[in-house]
């Protein structure tokens, strides 16, 4: 009899074996990726095969994939909780709604605020697409089923930038944190008092040094 595990792994296989031609796409393109996230099909049973709920935080990471090109990841959203507004560190993505419904929010950053530029509601096969320094959150809307969701993004994501709401700042986060203000304090690079731009904390392009 196989395990939970062994079946689970099956389905990121599947998964994997669908983005085979991304995965050895030197030439990978914002086009490309949207292209694929909006041709991108499962089945219910394996979606659900693919859950990785984290209470404890706005949503289970499942990784599935990266390299200098690419990034794949399962996002299993936990009801009622958004995660905070963030960018991908430079990284062109896409999101697909696997299952459930999304609200998706774009943020906008000027003069010290951090205000909503638009928000909308997403469904099964709607793709959301996060230009390279966009600021934005996402959660689920309420709909009976549970949220699921596939990101891709054009290369790994190093660093993220994170705006604390509730403390009224901006924070430099490790790529493999989630977003979500990290429980590890070893994984908060920098912090500033207030909400600013990415471009605050490096020198040069994203990506640079810290300042």
């Amino acid at each position: 009899m196989e395990s939970s595990f062994d079946i689970s792994t099956k389905a990121e296989g599947l998964v994997l074996s669908k983005c085979a031609n991304l995965v050895t796409n030197s030439d990978l393109s914002p086009r490309v990726l949207t292209a694929f996230a909006e041709k991108f099909q499962l089945s219910q049973s394996d979606i659900a095969l693919l859950a990785h709920p984290d209470p404890q935080h706005p949503y289970g990471r499942r990784p599935l994939f990266s390299n200098d090109l690419l990034e794949v990841m399962v996002a299993t959203w936990t009801p009622g909780v958004s995660c905070a507004p963030h960018d991908h560190g430079g990284s062109f993505g896409v999101v697909r709604v696997l299952r459930g419904r999304s609200c998706h929010r774009v943020w906008k950053v000027e003069d010290g605020e951090l205000s909503i530029h638009k928000q909308e509601h997403v469904g099964v096969g709607g793709v959301m697409v996060c230009g390279s320094d966009m600021v934005h959150s996402m959660g689920d809307d309420g709909d009976d089923e549970s949220l699921i969701t596939l990101h891709l993004y054009t290369r790994s994501i190093f660093h993220m930038v994170v705006y604390d709401q509730m403390n009224t700042s901006t924070l430099v986060v490790d790529g493999q944190v989630g977003a979500w203000i990290p429980d590890e304090p070893s994984m908060i690079w920098a912090r500033r008092e207030g909400f600013v731009g990415a471009d605050s904390f490096w020198d040069g392009q994203p990506g640079g040094v810290l300042r």
